[in-house]
């Protein structure tokens, strides 16, 4: 059947001499593995549109039987130039796409995951500073939508509802759980591990901004880190399949 979708280029590799093998996120279908014919020919009628994190309107032959679809046409909807001319943009973008690779199975459809990865790309795309914080923004809100919420609200153990008088300076996350503690619940507790109060206050602004504001907030290097290790240590816990991003490495050593 011949249908036509808004989709976002994740990954693409080399298929033979002239065709290549391209994951996309579809707006209507989910990830999709597609061939695209003649797609390393110079005169491809793809063009520049397979490369990943291109926002396309695809034009496939799908079958319900069948795991690899026949890719026809691919057109850019828009382009977003800069996170290809930026190198920071360009390991923030690809490191968003190599998540949902990894985190999204084959075929299961959301639209809601495809609007927040375009949204994200879109302002990845036009940022000024801090375009880091959209990477915590998109994984924070990936998580909820697949079931994996972080609590920020109130503690993972007693329950009470998070106040400045019961937020330590260094506050635990507790990973099975999902969740921080207080400055009661947070002694003592050897699977816990300690992060400063500035990473949790972030995490959860950042979770609550709305997204057109979510580069307004600048973290020191400390900070940023200790995101990305709370962050993918709780992928790694609860959801299946590796995600170690090389990319996040070269954007820190640019940063």
């Amino acid at each position: 059947m011949l249908s036509k979708t808004e989709a976002i280029v994740l990954k693409a590799i080399r298929y033979r001499e002239t065709s290549k093998i391209v994951t996309l996120y579809t707006k209507k279908f989910g990830k999709l593995n597609v061939i695209a014919k003649g797609a390393m020919l110079t005169t491809s009628k793809f063009g520049a549109s397979l490369e990943p994190m291109s926002y396309i309107l695809a034009v496939l032959y799908k079958k319900e039987t069948r795991e690899l679809q026949f890719l026809s046409q691919a057109d850019i909807i828009r382009p977003f130039l800069r996170l290809y001319s930026d190198h920071n943009k360009s390991a923030i973008g690809l490191s968003i796409c190599e998540i949902v690779y990894k985190l999204i199975k084959f075929e299961e459809g959301n639209q809601r995951i495809f609007e927040l990865l375009l949204n994200v790309l879109d302002k990845l795309n036009d940022a000024e500073r801090n375009e880091i914080n959209l990477l915590w923004y998109f994984i924070v809100h990936l998580l909820e939508e697949i079931g994996f919420k972080i609590n920020f609200s109130r503690c993972a153990l007693c329950g009470e509802k998070f106040t400045e008088e019961n937020l330590p300076q260094r506050i635990s996350f507790v990973v099975d759980k999902g969740g921080f503690l207080c400055s009661k619940c947070g002694v003592g507790v050897p699977e816990a591990k300690s992060y400063s109060i500035a990473t949790f206050k972030s995490l959860l602004w950042i979770g609550r901004a709305k997204i057109e504001n979510v580069t307004n907030l600048s973290n020191p290097g400390n900070i940023n880190n200790e995101i990305k290790n709370l962050l993918f240590d709780y992928i790694k816990a609860h959801v299946e399949g590796t995600v170690e991003l090389k990319l996040l490495e070269i954007y820190d050593k640019l940063k």
